[in-house]
């Protein structure tokens, strides 16, 4: 029987064998490693809205270090919606209703997790709680499946190029 009276955020003491120390992520190079293309995958997993939108010339505000004064300061430039897809599941699509579902399999919310914050590094116990704010109320698949199996699962991914990784530098 699975214990739901945990609750998903909870890591437990320092040796509890959690994952509150290990960061995932999806590793490009697993992408070429396998001859698919990340930005590909990527670009799939846009939202309707987005990929319509793909290829359309726009304008974007982009922050410049002025060495002059030195200070930042912003420069409108000019960009072909879509070429970087992970800024745009990052500002629209991860954002937008459905992008993860109750019903989705658990690897892909993960990845779509992982796509929706830029694939920084995550521990899983912080996709757990990025996972449970989708899905208001609980019941989810990927909620109810213990933290040691969650990682298996992550752990044995054939799919999303997902593995273990250092924690990203702090700025």
């Amino acid at each position: 029987m699975i214990d739901t009276t945990r609750s998903l955020a909870d890591t437990g003491g320092p040796n509890d064998g959690g994952d509150s120390g290990r960061y995932y992520h999806a590793d490009p190079s697993w992408f070429e490693e396998n001859n698919l293309s990340f930005e590909d995958v990527v670009r799939a997993r846009m939202c309707d809205t987005c990929r319509a939108r793909i290829g359309q010339e726009v304008e974007e505000r982009v922050p410049v270090f002025d060495k002059a004064t030195g200070r930042m300061r912003f420069e409108v430039r000019q960009s072909t919606y879509g070429s970087d897809p992970l800024k745009c599941i990052r500002e629209h699509c991860g954002r937008a209703k459905n992008y993860i579902h109750r019903d989705m399999p658990t690897l892909e919310a993960i990845f779509r997790i992982f796509l929706a914050n830029a694939n920084a590094p995550m521990t899983l116990d912080q996709v757990r709680e990025q996972l449970a704010e989708w899905c208001p109320g609980g019941g989810c698949q990927w909620l109810l499946l213990p933290s040691d199996m969650v990682e298996r699962l992550v752990q044995h991914d054939t799919h999303y190029g997902l593995r273990q990784t250092e924690p990203a530098a702090a700025s």
